[in-house]
């Protein structure tokens, strides 16, 4: 078991030095061409209550494209994905009928946070628009008006107890107004009554994995209440990662949040590195919920969006 585990180490870091394989320049600025290409379409799953519609698979010849970790829907047929180099990439959904030329931009933060806040990990939005980004190493919380313009910086490094390269690995604001966060290979996560910018301090609550050795990457929030939880472990496989997804109640303070694994990620799609989600309800009251992996910038890796359907009355019957 340790000779696996140092195997699939090995290969993570050998995925995230794409020095080693790239030559060729690297163009500075940001793209304005984007590749997409269709690599998977509609299938099955083990369960009935889940199927999937499509696998996209993103690029552009550009450093600053790649390692998105965080993700949110925008407007009505949009997404937005955030990356570890402090990139915003907005694009339309697959499939939209509305018209949108992809935009990718660097992030900004407070005035004075440049050279400390680029590592984007996770994010939630209110219904207004106004969004909130995590940044891992300095375990900051920093919030943006709809416009995108920095409106509040939290630095939570003093409330914590986490590893620098650990952190809000994922984040979601609940419908009752309340955040969740946890943080990457803790057993702890922070429950927040309101908005953490504005001075709320965070109960805790318990984290009971559903899965030994997975790591929670991203959630989100189920139109009937349930909170969806995107999990990814390292193992033995190129590329090294498998993905979970798991689903349960909101946690409430000073209790375990115990969520029960509804689908085994990789028997459904491709294998990647799976980092980032956001749901969108259908008029049919099934629910669209898109996945984004993080290319952890390397050649032997993509950039990949599934779009993922689940049908709540599927998992009742």
């Amino acid at each position: 078991m340790r000779r696996k585990r140092v195997i699939a180490a090995l290969g993570v870091a050998l995925m995230c030095a794409p020095g080693t394989f790239v030559r060729t320049p690297i163009p500075e600025t940001m793209p304005r061409e984007i590749d997409v290409e269709r690599v998977a379409g509609p299938s099955a799953t083990t369960d009935p209550a889940w199927r999937v519609a499509g696998v996209w698979r993103y690029s552009a010849d550009n450093r600053h494209f790649g390692g998105f970790s965080a993700l949110l829907p925008v407007g009505e047929e949009s997404l937005r994905a955030f990356s570890d180099r402090g990139v915003r990439f907005t694009f339309p959904e697959p499939g939209s009928d509305k018209p949108a030329i992809p935009q990718v931009e660097l992030q900004a933060v407070r005035a004075g946070w440049s050279d400390h806040l680029w590592d984007v990990e996770s994010a939630a939005r209110d219904p207004a628009g106004r969004y909130w980004l995590g940044f891992e190493a300095r375990h900051a919380i920093h919030r943006y008006t709809a416009a995108n313009a920095p409106d509040g910086l939290r630095i939570i490094a003093k409330e914590v107890d986490w590893p620098d390269n650990e952190g809000a690995e994922a984040m979601e604001r609940l419908a009752d107004g309340s955040f969740m966060i946890l943080p990457e290979g803790e057993n702890v996560g922070l429950l927040y009554p309101s908005d953490p910018v504005a001075g709320t301090e965070p109960a805790r609550f318990g984290f009971r994995r559903p899965a030994a050795s997975y790591a929670a990457t991203d959630l989100a929030q189920l139109p009937d209440g349930r909170v969806l939880l995107l999990m990814r472990n390292t193992v033995f496989a190129l590329p090294p990662f498998d993905t979970l997804l798991a689903m349960g109640p909101p946690p409430r303070a000073g209790e375990v949040w115990a969520p029960q694994v509804v689908l085994d990620l990789t028997r459904a799609i491709e294998r990647e590195n799976f980092e980032g989600m956001a749901v969108r309800e259908s008029k049919d009251g099934r629910v669209a919920v898109w996945v984004v992996s993080d290319d952890n910038f390397s050649v032997m890796q993509h950039t990949l969006l599934a779009k993922l359907i689940f049908d709540p009355a599927a998992a009742d019957e």
